[in-house]
């Protein structure tokens, strides 16, 4: 008998995927000396809030994804001082580097291509501060997969009331951070996913969505910390589909390509915990507060989350943090929601309200702080005030300088005395391509960032600082070329009208037009290529997904382009609609038109195209008849009930509908007639049986 043989199978191990390129940085004032991650939160930099989190949750590995730039040794740098004081069996962080990853897309083709993922996953944004029950959001996860084998995602948002008050320059938690969702009731499965963009209080839900459940959640503005437990099979979608950039692409793909791909998506909107990135300087203000205030429990300013042990004393009464080495008092200047770092002096008449101020400062008598966000080695003089604000590393305030809402000092500056930062002001203390002292290393600024040398009116008399100019114009330099150009000429009325019009196009107009091109351009290619129906449905999603566009302008675009691509070429060069050329074009894209075509509201918008196509190009009209026979009839695409429907509540209310009415009115009639012998049949049938 053979011996029996012992199966240990390798336990689980729950990776996570930091991306460390967030979507949104601080600017180049900022990150250009130092990586976003890597910007101290309260004195603790926002890296170690994230993997602080990813082990207390029981996380085995983290890959922390990062591109190639002058910033990689300091992310590795930090990552292995982090671990090292782990135990052999703690958390693992592995750094991966990539040359040429420009959004989160890239960085999961990358990560597939390299074989890095094992099983399921987490995958987040290195900005983010979160206390949540990550456990429990896996465990449930794992569940609903083995449950729903097409289900390929859990996203998470955290269900919370927006902010009535918000901070200095910001509106609530704004658009980018917060979503619409709708939910099947019984599953959590997604069904819609829309970015919040305006205030309005009223939800637009696609009928459609009531045939997938009855029983629909909504959610009008979930907060959405950008976490997600991911399976295996969201690398290889990415891999597979180019043109997903982002979460959301994949997202708005898998929801309107269910069918096709066989995919869901599920979410869990938790209403307990903590989650707040950091993405903008006005949310790293409100989560600097947050934390403050003790609202991410554990995550708290007293304990080392790098060490655990405790390194600021902590007073209950007033909300401040200060280092032991520190020389500030208890209460100084009615100070409340403050930290302090090791070896600074703050004055005991100065006021520190909301502010962080790091190691080794000097804060004189008479400074006034407001949400202040000071980093190390910074010295600020008697008479300051400083509201809404980040300074950098080795920065030097003489006295009487006001810094306003806004600002941004850039390491190094000097400033003053006595002289007012306008707000919003960004300030580097060297020009592009100047080489620093070796503590900046790499201090050439990026092509795109612009300075110039600010005046003694804003820098002062002692003052040594450039102002970076934002990348869209300079200002000064246009008003400066007006007034040596100024010779009374003006521009032709061609060439005006044309830069105007192209001024008044929004994106989404441009990016509409260029679809509307590119799908013209497959279509009539296809035609005379004879090209396969699956090709040129790949094509066409390919150009959807690149301008983001809806599945309602996909379909108009490609019911129009269809029936533009039968046209027949005259002697003379130019073009006309034909009916043997439109017959012809509807056999070769019946398939492609077919493929868009799934429910009742899909053939109402191609009967809508038609109609609007008809107010374009007229010449189409006499065809009109021809062309919904055979979409009802030859192909089965257009249901005869839908036809008869969109034609009794009167179209899409264009110019063009009275004529079509009458064209039509024929073919509307032979199909009531159909359709009542239908019914007569089927009585018949029962009265039989």
């Amino acid at each position: 008998m053979a011996p029996k043989v012992e199966v240990h199978e390798e336990p689980s191990v729950l990776q996570a995927v930091v991306l460390t390129e967030c979507d949104i940085d601080y600017g180049a004032a900022i990150t250009h000396y130092n990586p976003k991650v890597l910007v101290p939160l309260a004195n603790t930099p926002l890296l170690d809030y994230t993997l602080a989190w990813l082990e207390r949750c029981g996380v085995d590995e983290v890959i922390v994804y990062c591109r190639a730039n002058p910033h990689t040794d300091k992310i590795k740098q930090h990552c292995k001082r982090f671990t090292s004081r782990r135990e052999e069996c703690g958390i693992k962080v592995m750094v991966v580097v990539s040359e040429d990853c420009l959004n989160l897309g890239d960085a999961m083709r990358d990560l597939y291509s390299k074989s890095l993922l094992k099983d399921d996953f987490i995958l987040l944004q290195g900005d983010l501060v979160a206390t949540l029950n990550l456990q429990d959001i896996v465990a449930k996860h794992k569940e609903n997969r083995l449950s729903d084998k097409s289900m390929i995602m859990t996203c998470v948002y955290v269900n919370k009331p927006l902010e009535t008050t918000a901070v200095e320059g910001e509106e609530g938690r704004g658009k980018e951070v917060t979503a619409t969702l709708v939910t099947a009731a019984d599953t959590g499965k997604l069904l819609l996913h829309r970015r919040s963009r305006n205030k309005s209080s009223k939800i637009s839900i696609p009928t459609e969505l009531f045939q997938a459940s009855s029983d629909l959640l909504t959610y009008p503005a979930a907060y959405d910390p950008s976490l997600a437990i991911c399976s295996e099979v969201v690398p290889s979608l990415f891999s597979d589909n180019f043109d997903y950039g982002s979460r959301d692409s994949l997202l708005r793909g898998v929801i309107e390509q269910e069918e096709l791909l066989g995919y869901s998506i599920r979410c869990q909107v938790v209403q307990e915990g903590y989650a707040c990135r950091a993405s903008t300087l006005q949310q790293y203000q409100r989560v600097s507060g947050e934390v403050m205030r003790r609202e991410a429990y554990p995550m708290v300013c007293e304990s080392s989350l790098t060490s655990h042990r405790i390194r600021y004393t902590y007073d209950p009464f007033t909300t401040t943090y200060w280092e032991p080495s520190a020389k500030f008092t208890k209460g100084n200047g009615g100070a409340s929601e403050a930290v302090v770092g090791a070896g600074t002096e703050v004055d005991a008449g100065a006021i520190l309200t909301a502010s962080v101020v790091g190691d080794h400062c000097t804060l004189a008598d008479g400074v006034i702080a407001n949400a202040a966000f000071i980093m190390n080695n910074v010295q600020i003089k008697s008479g300051c005030e400083l509201s809404h604000c980040y300074i950098g590393d080795d920065v030097v305030l003489e006295k009487g300088v006001v810094v306003s809402s806004g600002c941004v000092v850039g390491p190094g500056v000097r400033l003053g005395p006595d002289v007012t930062i306008p707000p919003g002001t960004q300030l580097v203390a060297h020009p592009p391509h100047h080489h620093a002292p070796s503590t900046h290393p790499h201090d050439d600024f990026d092509e795109t960032a612009r300075v110039k040398e600010a005046d003694p009116s804003i820098c002062g008399s002692k003052g040594k600082a450039f102002i970076l100019l934002p990348e869209e114009s300079d200002q000064d330099d246009d008003e400066e070329e007006e007034e040596s150009s100024d010779d009374g000429r003006s521009s032709g009325p061609d060439e005006g009208d044309s830069e105007d019009a192209l001024m008044m196009m929004s994106d989404d107009e441009h990016s509409e037009n260029e679809f509307r091109r590119e799908v013209q351009e497959s279509l009539t290619n296809g035609m005379r290529k004879k090209s396969a129906a699956e090709n040129m449905v790949l094509e066409i999603n390919a150009s959807r997904h690149a301008y983001n566009v809806s599945m309602e302008d996909v379909l108009t675009t490609v019911t129009q382009g269809i029936l533009r691509a039968g046209q027949t070429q005259k002697q003379d060069g130019s073009t006309e609609p034909t009916w043997p050329g439109i017959n012809t074009a509807l056999k070769c894209f019946a398939d492609v038109l077919r493929n868009y075509v799934r429910k009742g509201r899909d053939q109402l918008l191609v009967l809508n195209a038609i109609e609007k196509l008809m107010v374009d190009s007229p010449e189409y009209l006499p065809a009109t008849q021809k062309i919904l026979f055979n979409l009802n009839q030859t192909f089965e695409i257009l249901e005869g009930e839908v036809i008869i429907h969109w034609y009794k509540k009167g179209g899409a209310g264009t110019t063009a509908f009275t004529t079509i009415k009458t064209s039509i009115a024929q073919f509307i009639e032979w199909l009531e007639k159909d359709s009542e012998d239908e019914d007569d049949d089927d009585d018949s049938d029962d009265e039989s049986s």
